[in-house]
């Protein structure tokens, strides 16, 4: 089989109905004759993916290579995307999750528009509110990052896999994704912010889209978010003194830490009041059966981040 031009990567760990989903939306790709490859990587799931999903993958299209690359243990998306990254044999690595539906052309849409753009790395649209029952909660998640922005160039903050295609190598060079980020969130940023520094150009097609099939609650936006500033966040700052204020982690700050100035102080103040836990979670409960006002949302998915950041847990 000819060398493929782009690599499609998953990491899945008990994929079930929504990974299946997923192949099902590869294996009816229209490349036009561009060979391609699949890289899973069965990150620990307990019934291995070659043979819960047999069925679809035995039926995939001639000029699609597919390979499936198993790792042990609780699991680890950084280091299976570092894993997938380096099995690949194409020029372009298409950063996908298992839990995407998608139109046949998503593939060649990524080659023509990198080709166009001269991009390096090209991130698309992943939307949640896709159906017509979608929730204000949906549609405000869509509201967020790049949103309905243009196409352009985009920072480092909004760099996020899924329907993210990127130079492989560099992105190996830079170090791929970091393994101490071991629970949920933030990998991805912490790379985009690592390929910045080494002058990157990150360009944005929202035209180039996804379905975010999983379902996207209130409540399990919060807890994941909760991890990811515990984790993911409270990572990078170590790691990255430039990037402190990212998501207002200079509020939550000891209350006298420089800058001390009165502003400052009290904003920090304000911000300890704000993000008490029995605070939060009347926020919550209130946000999750009403949905409005959208800056409640806001409020939810930055303050869980702090809270983690802070080393605080608003469900105790």
């Amino acid at each position: 089989m000819a060398n493929p031009e782009i690599s499609v990567q998953i990491p899945v760990r008990d994929g079930g109905d929504l990974f299946l989903g997923t192949l099902e939306c590869l294996a009816r790709q229209r490349t036009d004759g561009i060979p391609w490859e699949l890289v899973i990587v069965d990150d620990g799931s307990r019934v291995p993916v070659e043979r819960e999903f047999e069925g679809i993958l035995s039926s995939f299209p001639r000029g699609a290579d597919l390979r499936i690359l198993r790792r042990e243990g609780p699991g680890s998306r950084p280091e299976a995307r570092n894993l997938a990254l380096k099995a690949g044999r194409a020029p372009v690595a298409l950063l996908m999750d298992g839990d995407l539906a998608f139109e046949p052309d998503l593939l060649a849409g990524h080659l023509r528009e990198r080709e166009s753009a001269g991009a390096e790395f090209l991130m698309g649209a992943r939307v949640n509110a896709h159906s017509p029952g979608a929730t204000r909660w949906q549609k405000w998640f869509d509201s967020r990052a790049m949103g309905n922005r243009p196409s352009g160039p985009f920072p480092w903050k909004y760099f996020i896999t899924g329907n993210l295609s990127v130079n492989p190598e560099k992105l190996l060079s830079a170090g791929g994704f970091d393994p101490g980020i071991d629970r949920y969130g933030g990998e991805d940023i912490e790379a985009g912010l690592r390929l910045w520094k080494r002058g990157a150009v990150f360009h944005w097609n929202p035209g180039i889209t996804v379905r975010h099939m999983d379902t996207v609650t209130v409540e399990g936006h919060s807890r994941k978010m909760l991890e990811y500033g515990a984790t993911g966040l409270k990572r990078t700052l170590d790691l990255h003194p430039e990037a402190a204020g990212l998501l207002g982690s200079n509020w939550v700050k000891p209350m006298f830490s420089r800058p001390a100035d009165p502003g400052t102080v009290l904003m920090r103040l304000l911000c300890r009041v704000a993000l008490a836990p029995w605070f939060y979670r009347g926020v919550l409960r209130y946000m999750a059966r009403h949905g409005r006002p959208m800056a409640g949302f806001t409020y939810l998915s930055v303050g869980a981040c702090l809270i983690g950041l802070s080393g605080r847990d608003f469900r105790k």
